[in-house]
């Protein structure tokens, strides 16, 4: 089945699981696959919120628990999206031109900007868990859920609403999503949020992601002229620490 082989295609590129395709299996193009992207975030939120669900059950501080399932999440995906967010803060930051910031995120080296960049982005996300983490574990795992699809959702957004900024890369090979893919990205991410049974939180996380495409869409298009792989690594970690943001806001 053509869906298999695209969740196949999603899981490989987005997570460290290993996949194989069958010789006669339906080769799956991105343009079309990529509206399981949110389905995989789902999956890590999951996999994410069972941690806490056994962190409650040792009884472990809420700090320890949340600590523990954002290090899950990283070795799930390989820490690629917390790698784009670190290379565009520092060719952001640091480059003087359009060539110079673009030379700089292809540099596998960490600079100040990217360091701080990460320090910040990880004290948020584990302090803003460890906020959810108070109203319960099951109410933080629903969080981790809809923010890992939602998150997701910020990426594809990226892909259609920006160019990419090289010829090469994986922002160019990944191409432009189909209409219909964005839209079945949607209803997968809206699903996501609609177990909560609660409007507000369906709210906080369309806000969420509406505020981090567009701030990211805005800087890539000013800083470099389209997205990169970078940039759309960087746009799920956004859309997460965003998302995770309006939830406890809600809270």
């Amino acid at each position: 089945m053509a869906v298999v082989s695209e969740i196949k295609l999603c899981i490989g590129l987005l997570t460290r699981f290993k996949v194989t395709f069958d010789p006669g299996e339906p080769l799956a193009e991105m343009t079309t696959a990529c509206r399981w992207f949110p389905l995989i975030g789902v999956f890590i939120g999951a996999l994410s919120g069972a941690v806490l669900f056994i962190g409650n059950f040792l009884e472990l501080p809420e700090g320890v628990t949340a600590l523990l399932a954002i290090a899950v999440a990283i070795v799930l995906t390989g820490a690629m999206h917390e790698d784009g967010f670190a290379d565009i803060a520092d060719g952001f930051g640091g480059g003087k031109d359009q060539d110079q910031k673009l030379e700089i995120m292809r540099d596998s080296r960490l600079g100040v900007y990217g360091t701080l960049a990460l320090i910040v982005d990880t004290a948020l996300r584990w302090a803003l868990l460890t906020q959810l983490l108070s109203f319960g574990w099951e109410f933080a795992a629903g969080c981790l859920i809809a923010a890992g699809a939602s998150s997701r959702l910020v990426t594809l957004s990226l892909m259609k609403s920006l160019p990419a900024a090289r010829t090469e890369g994986l922002g160019a090979s990944t191409g432009t999503p189909e209409t219909t893919a964005i839209y079945t990205a949607i209803l997968i991410t809206f699903l996501a949020t609609l177990a909560s049974k609660d409007l507000a939180f369906i709210i906080a996380i369309a806000i969420s992601v509406a505020v981090a495409a567009t701030a990211l869409h805005w800087l890539s298009k000013n800083q470099i002229g389209g997205q990169t792989g970078d940039v759309l690594g960087a746009g799920q970690r956004l859309g997460e620490t965003f998302a995770l943001l309006c939830l406890v806001s809600i809270a």
